[in-house]
């Protein structure tokens, strides 16, 4: 519906954020970036839309059954791009209700769990494998070292290269 230019304090901060994510981490930010766009989507039909959109109530999250489809997709695919669109796809449902069921049945919304799950591949690569931080970054879908060290040291505080002084040799 045609406005009057306004300021809207919501979709200054979402632009801010997917400008931010694109530019330090385009290629696995990418799941964060399609939610926060899903959500400046959502959010400009109910503000600035001539009819209201009405939500479904969901209250038990996803289907186990599904819910096992979309994370054993995830650990299958750790070392790829995983899209929100890709994932929900798989659910059957669009982007805005998967990431609201998906987190209601896991308490992590899509990028804070494939975040989690990618750190939890790269400490285990990590302490059974031979292969260098960089390496490990590569396989389990980080852009790179330095992400890899920043996600490690904030979900488990630690170092990778704490990690690796534990490794079976």
């Amino acid at each position: 519906m045609p406005q009057a230019p306004i300021r809207d304090a919501l979709v200054c901060q979402l632009g801010l954020a997917l400008k931010t994510v694109l530019e330090h981490d385009p290629i696995s930010g990418r799941l964060y970036a399609e939610a926060a766009a899903t959500m400046l989507a959502v959010h400009l039909l109910q503000h600035y839309g001539q009819r209201k959109l009405e939500f479904r109530d969901y209250t038990d999250g996803l289907p186990r059954s599904v819910l096992r489809q979309v994370i054993d997709y995830i650990q299958a695919n750790l070392e790829q791009e995983l899209g929100l669109a890709d994932l929900a796809t798989i659910a059957n449902l669009s982007p805005h209700y998967f990431t609201r069921l998906f987190k209601q049945s896991t308490g992590f919304t899509p990028h804070q769990f494939v975040i989690r799950c990618r750190v939890e591949r790269a400490k285990t690569l990590l302490l059974n494998s031979q292969s260098s931080i960089a390496e490990v970054a590569q396989q389990v879908g980080f852009a790179n070292q330095a992400h890899l060290n920043v996600q490690i040291k904030r979900l488990l505080g630690v170092t990778p290269k704490t990690i690796l002084k534990q490794r079976k040799n």
